[in-house]
């Protein structure tokens, strides 16, 4: 056998082949373990910054439409008072008196033949005085 190819078993059996090869797999060992603590560290980072981030966006979000419903109501209420300022019947007089109308002068009542209400209430007083409806 030449010196230059070994056996295997005779590469096993050298010291410091075995020795390194040993501290190698066992740093190979514990550089996967710390890249994997590593990996596992960032990937939990990176979800709470990502949940912050959007609690964040969505707090300032519901502050901004809070504030938009405050302006709406204040809104609402000075239109309200506008309408009650436009309803007021001393200025729905006003209007009606510009537009030409007025109180009555004389009230003319208008007969409606056989209109039910008339019926009823001349069968309530019949009723009230005695007479009977038959004829």
């Amino acid at each position: 056998m030449s010196s230059q190819t070994l056996h295997p078993v005779q590469t096993l059996l050298r010291p410091g082949s075995l020795a390194q090869r040993i501290t190698w797999q066992l740093e190979r060992k514990a550089a996967l373990g710390m890249l994997l603590i590593l990996i596992t560290v960032s990937l939990v980072g990176w979800l709470y910054l990502t949940q912050a981030s959007s609690i964040a966006t969505t707090s300032f979000q519901i502050e901004q439409l809070r504030a938009e419903l405050l302006i709406l109501n204040q809104q609402n209420a000075h239109l309200e008072l506008e309408i009650a300022k436009w309803e007021a019947l001393p200025r729905v007089e006003q209007r009606a008196r510009e537009l030409g109308f007025g109180p009555p002068g004389q009230v003319l009542y208008l007969p409606v033949p056989n209109y039910p209400n008339q019926r009823v209430s001349e069968s309530a007083s019949q009723r009230a005085e005695g007479v009977s409806l038959t004829r």
